[in-house]
């Protein structure tokens, strides 16, 4: 008699939409901002002026149209990390869905800090200006930052007690830990790190959907 085969997880899919939006968010911030060399702790975003304009507008349409697909992603992590917790689930789903839309609206406004920056270095506008289109965007990104801390917490605690359809290893692969992974290397590594910092989030969230894609893939032909 054989072995019946494993029905094929219906939230597969939504994790391949959140790999896309994870890497092709990435390609266009990285053709926002990338900048070799670049400090990108400058306050004053003197790496954008190495940005050519056509790269700015490219990547600020790449960036807007991929980044909504993180949505989807995380209806697949938190419907394989909280399986059982049908109303947990939805609370944190509903908390990262809205981090990413408050997300999008801060690398929607990237272009606009760098035309201002190339703007300023010709004389055609004030550094004044520059402040403030900071002031509006940097608070931003903070909602995101709270927000994935909060998620990684709750996913390493989920998976390590093994509440969850991933397994124990998995625990490793939180957001907060990947991040500050590359961002250990460009302290260790400031060359090669500096192709990774400006796309952090993104190729952290590239290594976490694969990882989950794949563990989960593999349970499913066990």
């Amino acid at each position: 008699m054989t072995k019946a085969p494993h029905d094929p997880d219906p939230l597969l899919g939504y994790g391949v939409a959140g790999l896309a939006g994870a890497l092709l968010t990435g390609l266009g911030e990285g053709l926002l901002q990338l900048s070799p060399g670049g400090n990108y702790a400058d306050s004053h975003y003197a790496y954008f002026a190495q940005v050519p304009e056509a790269r700015l507008f490219l990547g600020h349409f790449l960036s807007i149209a991929s980044a909504p697909l993180y949505v989807a992603g995380y209806w697949h992590l938190t419907g394989n990390l909280l399986a059982d917790h049908r109303r947990a689930r939805l609370i944190v789903f509903a908390a990262c869905a809205y981090a990413f839309v408050i997300g999008t609206v801060w690398i929607g406004q990237r272009a606009f800090l760098g035309l201002t920056v190339q703007a300023i270095d010709v004389g055609r506008a004030d550094a004044i200006l520059l402040a403030g289109f900071s002031a509006l965007n940097e608070p931003l990104v903070n909602v995101l930052r709270i927000t994935l801390l909060t998620f990684s917490v709750i996913w390493t605690l989920q998976i390590m007690r093994g509440r969850s359809h991933y397994p124990l290893w998995m625990a490793m692969l939180s957001p907060a830990v990947l991040i500050a992974v590359i961002f250990g290397v460009y302290i260790l590594w400031p060359g090669p790190g500096s192709w990774l910092v400006p796309t952090a989030l993104n190729t952290a969230h590239a290594v976490l959907f694969s990882a989950s894609l794949c563990s989960l893939s593999f349970k499913v032909r066990s």
